[in-house]
């Protein structure tokens, strides 16, 4: 086979791979909406806004979270996935996240740490 019909046959197979991706539901993925946060400035914050999963598009929409399938696990049915909510599959969008506090607000807190970037894949 030429390369060019290598390169197709892989494109395609990754397209597949990713249409029959399994989203879990708000309770299994322990997504929550923190309603008191849903007017404040979500920069400030670890919010599905904030995480690289995360699409605005007519409504909140996660690339791992089923939006309309069933409650989170406060029992709240919402349809969307809220850009104040987070989840347990949550990854940091290092592109919108910042620390918007005054330096005299944080001392002694070093606000160039929350700039390093960080995964799950991270922790131990």
């Amino acid at each position: 086979m030429s390369k060019i019909t290598n390169k197709i046959k892989e494109k395609v197979g990754a397209i597949d791979n990713l249409s029959k991706f399994q989203k879990f539901t708000k309770l299994k993925a322990s997504y929550i909406e923190y309603d008191k946060f849903s007017d404040s400035n979500l920069h400030e914050g670890y919010f599905c806004y904030n995480c690289i999963y995360w699409i605005n598009v007519g409504g909140g929409k996660c690339m791992l979270v089923e939006d309309n399938d069933g409650p989170d696990v406060l029992g709240k049915v919402s349809e969307v996935i809220a850009p104040h909510g987070c989840c347990a599959g949550y990854e940091a969008n290092y592109d919108k996240l910042h620390d918007t506090r005054n330096p005299s607000e944080a001392q002694g807190i070093d606000t160039e740490k929350n700039k390093e970037k960080v995964t799950s894949a991270d922790a131990t």
